[in-house]
């Protein structure tokens, strides 16, 4: 009983200070406030507002343009992308607390095959999530970039 008691204990604080230490990272990524002082575009861990790209200053405050400056089919694309690549950013975040759970799984298989393999499984799958993501964001990233700044 003292034994299991001694493995479930080790078990729980690895896994705390696993996830302390993701979310410590991910609190670092920007500490920037979302619409700070004048019209820039921020963001918050990453993920963008809806607007982004959109907004324009007008009599000291800060607005979004207006679908009718550059066109309907480009605003509302602007939008879809920007909604899109904060959706691509949330799968990497999953992604990289899939990855912290893989290798723990790994690492506390003690020695059994098959709970080994599993860890394996799982880190390669959330790897490949994971990249897959970032070439989402950045392939979106560049569309938006590319249709913000066409004329």
């Amino acid at each position: 009983m003292k034994i299991w008691y001694y493995e479930g204990m080790k078990k729980i604080l690895a896994y705390f200070a696993m996830m302390t230490t993701l979310l410590s990272g991910m609190m670092v990524l920007n500490a920037k406030p979302v619409m700070a002082a004048g019209c820039e575009d921020s963001t918050f861990f990453g993920l963008r507002p809806w607007y982004y790209k959109l907004t324009t200053q007008i009599n000291g405050k800060c607005e979004v343009k207006s679908p009718a400056q550059n066109g309907i089919p480009k605003f509302v694309w602007t939008i879809v992308l920007n909604i899109m690549t904060d959706i691509s950013v949330l799968i990497g975040y999953i992604a990289v607390v899939i990855i912290a759970w893989g290798g723990y799984l790994y690492m506390f298989s003690r020695g059994m095959p098959d709970r080994a393999e599993k860890g394996k499984k799982t880190l390669i799958a959330a790897m490949i999530g994971l990249i897959i993501s970032v070439l989402a964001s950045v392939i979106m990233n560049t569309i938006v970039t590319v249709l913000t700044n066409s004329a």
